[in-house]
Order: C-alpha cells, then structure tokens, then sequence
C-alpha cells in the first residue's frame, strides 16, 4: 500500500510540473505603430519587420507566468508616413546603419493580474536603440485565446533623448521633430 500511495504522489508531481513548465512561444502576428508629432505636422511610422519569441508558462486558459520575452525589430525596414526622406531620417536617427536592430529584453516580472482568460502585466527590461542600452519598465495588456494563442497590447511614451537620439530635422532645420514618441503595439504569440 506504501508502495501504491508513493508511485501515485510521484505521478502527481510528474504531472504537475508537466502542467506548469514553460512552452516556447514565437510571433504569429504584429502591429506596431510608433507616432509623435513636429512642429509642422504629426507623424506615424510603421515596423514591418519584428522577431518576438518568449517562454510562457500558460495553464487552463490563464497566464501564469513569463520566463523570457525577448523582441527584436529590423531599425532598417521602418517605414514613415511622409515617404523615402523619412524613411532615411529614421534610419538615421537610429543609426541603423551601425545598430539594424533595436531590441527589447525583459529582465523581471513585476506583477501579473488575472481577470478570466485577460491579464495585466507589469514588467521591467532593457530596451536597445542605437547601440544604447537604458532600463525600461512596460505595462501591457494580454489575452489567452480559445486555440492557445497569447495576445498583448500596450501603449508606451518615450523620449529619443533617452537612448541618446537627436529627434531629426529636415529642410535645412525648418521641419523640428519632437523628443516625444509613442509605441502602440499588438502582438500575438503562438507555441
């Protein structure tokens, strides 16, 4: 009988830690749209090109928790809205031409909050942009999906100055841009 109820406790700690390790989760799908303003006109640019790929530890529908998340966007492909002169002003500003990637690296969680399949999660890391590094703390919003997929969205304020990028000028300096940017992302993770 000994022998029964501990071969049973071991199928049950196998089974648990089963249920809880961490899964892979690579980018299906992605938005991201980066906005600020000059002193002419607002402006938008879009990121065709980003890499997400993090370890989730997802059970019964509900994110418990986040092992690794680390997002990589090409700083090359950035595309603006006023066409090939702010395509290059971006890049330049950047300075994709020695930095292609800016990437982001979570290095905490700071909470995780659970309402159903929805979640709120609080998270610190290292945010690269030109070949500077500077801390950034990140607030998003998620969703499991029905099939297992895992979706976030946030909204994030930051200044160039932060990671040592002059905001850029053109037309002989006449068209300033802001220090200001905002990120508005979506992405969806499958495993």
């Amino acid at each position: 009988m000994k022998r029964i109820s501990l071969s049973l406790l071991s199928l049950l700690i196998v089974f648990g830690a089963l249920a809880s390790s961490p899964t892979f989760f690579s980018a299906k799908s992605h938005e991201l749209k980066i906005s600020g303003t000059s002193n002419l006109h607002d402006w938008t640019a879009s990121v065709p090109r980003m890499n997400t790929s993090a370890e989730l530890v997802v059970v019964n529908g509900k994110l418990e928790a986040i092992n690794r998340m680390v997002v990589e966007i090409d700083a090359t492909a950035i595309k603006g809205s006023e066409g090939s002169i702010m395509d290059r002003k971006i890049a330049e500003t950047l300075k994709a031409d020695k930095n292609p990637n800016i990437v982001f690296r979570m290095t905490r969680i700071n909470e995780i909050s659970q309402t159903g399949s929805d979640f709120n999660v609080r998270a610190a890391g290292t945010l690269t942009v030109g070949g500077v590094n500077r801390p950034l703390d990140v607030v998003v919003k998620g969703r499991v999906l029905s099939n297992g997929e895992v979706q976030f969205t946030g909204v994030k304020d930051m200044k160039m100055t932060t990671w040592q990028l002059n905001p850029p000028r053109a037309m002989m300096g006449a068209l300033r841009t802001a220090d200001d940017v905002t990120v508005n992302f979506s992405v969806t993770l499958k495993n």
